[in-house]
């Protein structure tokens, strides 16, 4: 059966791969062990963004040496969205300082600042220190909603854009224009669940959803699925590509 995998490369590098040593992975390899030996893949698209190196100064060269080397691979295909940076204020529901934690008694001094408070009314409290509580060793609980007083941060963030609506426009193209009888989606994001509903159900295609985080693919999406697998390190293991590709100067990055 002619195959088509569409990777959420983000989704699988948070889900799968990050802390891993199995990031040099062959996507086409992975595949074939994770689909029935009927299917038969075509293509694999990848859908990524390239990352910047705010946070860590060399990920955007491993990151481009690793697109150069599926851009080796003959039935791969990489399809790029963006990164957008920006600021948001949020309330803090928990503000560690040297691994302390704010809902503890013992107090301790946070640095000196312009600290925004929200309360009844909206103030910002003068530069100086305050106290804040130190951590106990036990793993807190996520909090269902921020606090009415809440200290509010501003906080920089890096949003993807557009892989996943460039994945599920490509899915459902190539679904109208026939060009698969099975398709594959290694993703978790729930933002898919419309595009693969409406290929199973509106084309009557066979989807694949491939889980990066085993056992925990999200049930609106296995509704809409045909079939549901999970990847594993077992598989990630034998999906390696070579550490230097043969014929090129492209090697593995060190610490991958």
């Amino acid at each position: 059966m002619r195959t088509r995998v569409y990777v959420d490369g983000l989704n699988l590098y948070y889900g799968a791969l990050q802390g891993t040593p199995f990031k040099w992975l062959d996507p086409v390899r992975l595949s074939t062990l994770l689909l029935p030996p009927a299917c038969t893949v075509e293509k694999v698209l990848y859908f990524t963004a390239r990352v910047s190196g705010s946070t860590d100064r060399g990920a955007p060269a491993r990151q481009q040496v690793y697109l150069t080397a599926l851009g080796t691979l003959p039935d791969v295909e990489v399809c790029f969205g963006s990164f957008l940076a920006k600021t948001v204020w949020r309330p803090l529901v928990n503000l560690p300082v040297a691994d302390r934690r704010i809902d503890t008694p013992e107090p301790i001094i946070l640095p000196a600042g312009e600290h925004k408070v929200v309360g009844p009314s909206v103030q910002t409290l003068p530069v100086g220190s305050y106290p804040v509580a130190r951590a106990e060793k036990k793993r807190h609980r996520k909090a269902s909603a921020p606090s009415p007083d809440a200290v509010v941060a501003e906080f920089h963030t890096l949003e993807e854009k557009g892989s996943d609506v460039n994945l599920a426009a490509h899915l459902l193209n190539d679904a109208w224009r026939n060009r698969f009888e099975v398709a594959a989606v290694i993703s978790n994001d729930t933002d898919l669940v419309t595009p693969i509903r409406m290929v199973t159900r509106e084309r009557n295609k066979a989807v694949y959803l491939v889980c990066p985080r085993p056992g925990r693919a999200a049930p609106r999406l296995k509704e809409v699925a045909s079939h549901v697998r999970n990847i594993r390190p077992a598989m990630l293991k034998k999906a390696q590509l070579p550490d230097s590709l043969p014929g090129t100067a492209i090697s593995k990055p060190q610490g991958w």
